[in-house]
């Protein structure tokens, strides 16, 4: 299973991201209660349902609390563990707009003509100065690469966890139209038995959906994870950054910014 992404959404806010997650909390107390009443009406039909019928009951009873037990339990860590979109969208975007959008500005200046290096000044010094442009442009542009990704990723987690909540929101729902029916089934006495079965069914189904979204995510974030760590190692390597640092030019005629004193990397004025 995959999570849809809205293409081109705007970030979600805080207040709908919230307005979602008490949906879902909504659902649970509606699953709990409809529960609820569905064991007080099966057990209340066992008193007077025929021997035969009421053995029948019992089992699917069992069983329907166990798995009314592993529902909660996976609902519970869902719900501890909300996640928190719009802070993940909000830094993705900040990624973008406060860093590699003003850093890919940057690259845009660092060439000769934009430096203006050689216009007034000229010699060996003035040269190897110049001739240091091309990787730090090129370490710069890979910042912005950098920035990239991680837009790029964060904003799916972001969007990943709107999607299972959503997901959550439309399996939680249908859960509880289905328990209201088996509900009033179980109200008939005679129907209590296929209704128990019945919300059996029902519970083994949107557990397996719970399951199925919590890995799509995890599987999901599984990807973006490998992302980064591919952003890490270009980090780590040698182009544009070598040995994991920023760019230095070796030559040693940078270190001499004497205008004359004859060793041959005087920087000299054009006239």
């Amino acid at each position: 299973m995959t999570l849809p992404l809205p293409a081109g959404a705007s970030p979600i806010g805080p207040q709908e991201f919230q307005d979602m997650v008490d949906r879902v909390e909504r659902y649970i107390g509606q699953v709990e209660k409809n529960m609820q009443r569905l064991f007080d009406n099966c057990n209340r039909a066992a008193v007077v349902l025929p021997a035969f019928l009421a053995d029948d009951l019992r089992p699917r009873l069992e069983r329907l609390r166990d798995l009314t037990r592993r529902l909660f339990l996976e609902l519970t860590k869902v719900v501890a563990n909300p996640g928190w979109p719009p802070g993940v969208l909000s830094a993705a975007e900040d990624w973008t707009t406060r860093v590699g959008g003003p850093v890919s500005g940057l690259a845009t200046r660092l060439t000769p003509d934009q430096m203006k290096l050689d216009n007034k000044w000229e010699g060996a010094a003035a040269d190897a100065y110049a001739e240091t442009l091309p990787t730090q442009k090129a370490a710069i542009e890979g910042i912005k690469q950098l920035t990239d990704v991680l837009d790029t990723n964060l904003t799916k987690i972001g969007w990943g966890i709107v999607a299972m909540w959503a997901g959550l929101a439309v399996a939680l729902a249908a859960f509880v139209a289905e328990l209201i029916v088996e509900v009033g089934a179980a109200a008939t006495v005679v129907g209590a038995p296929p209704a128990a079965a019945g919300a059996g069914v029902s519970t083994a189904k949107v557990i397996g959906l719970v399951g199925t979204l919590v890995v799509a995510f995890l599987t999901y974030v599984g990807l973006t994870v490998d992302a980064l760590s591919g952003m890490r190692q270009k980090l780590a390597g040698h182009e544009p950054y070598p040995g994991g640092s920023w760019p230095r030019s070796t030559t040693t005629d940078l270190e001499d910014g004497s205008l004359r004193d004859g060793d041959g990397t005087d920087w000299r004025m054009k006239y």
